[in-house]
């Protein structure tokens, strides 16, 4: 029985690393608590921004949030800016590219009163372009900018749902 432990040394080592991942604070992201006031929401768009819309009601349904239309809150989407520009120019070509978004929201009671502040999100991303392998590039901005509207989504909700705990 070289080399193999018994099974109550694993068992030990395996609780110990669930103690050790516990005590740290670690959790898997994803799932979000809800509290049972928030499970309805109204969303309010005037920008026309359809990828973050649809971002954020899959997160919404991913974590059991109804949107409905005439919900106890509102999250109401104020701005909405999408923009590329070049990052790094060399030799006169563009060598990398700067995706960046940026949402301004807050947090309204049923008649539109606003219970927050405006709150900004944003963020960037930045990619190699490679002329030569354009198609290739092309993927990868689609690709990162899907992942911003996803981030930026998660942290509006992140902001919904922690705005009433702290009142």
């Amino acid at each position: 029985m070289q080399g193999k432990l018994p099974l109550f040394a694993k068992s030990v080592i395996f609780i110990s690393l669930l103690g050790v991942l516990s005590a740290c604070g670690f959790h898997l992201r994803g799932v979000q608590d809800v509290d049972p006031a928030l499970r309805q929401v109204t969303v309010v768009d005037k920008t026309g921004a359809n990828q973050l819309l649809s971002s954020l009601r899959d997160n919404m349904a991913f974590n059991g949030i109804e949107e409905i239309s005439n919900a106890p809150y509102q999250i109401r989407i104020l701005s909405h800016g999408y923009k590329r520009k070049s990052a790094t120019i060399s030799n006169t070509d563009i060598d990398e590219y700067e995706l960046s978004l940026t949402v301004t929201m807050l947090i309204a009671d049923r008649s539109g009163k606003p219970l927050t502040s405006n709150i900004r999100i944003q963020r960037e991303r930045l990619y190699d372009y490679d002329k030569d392998s354009a198609t290739a590039s092309g993927t990868q901005e689609r690709q990162l900018r899907k992942e911003l509207y996803d981030s930026v989504a998660q942290s509006m909700l992140r902001r919904y749902l922690s705005f009433k705990t702290s009142k």
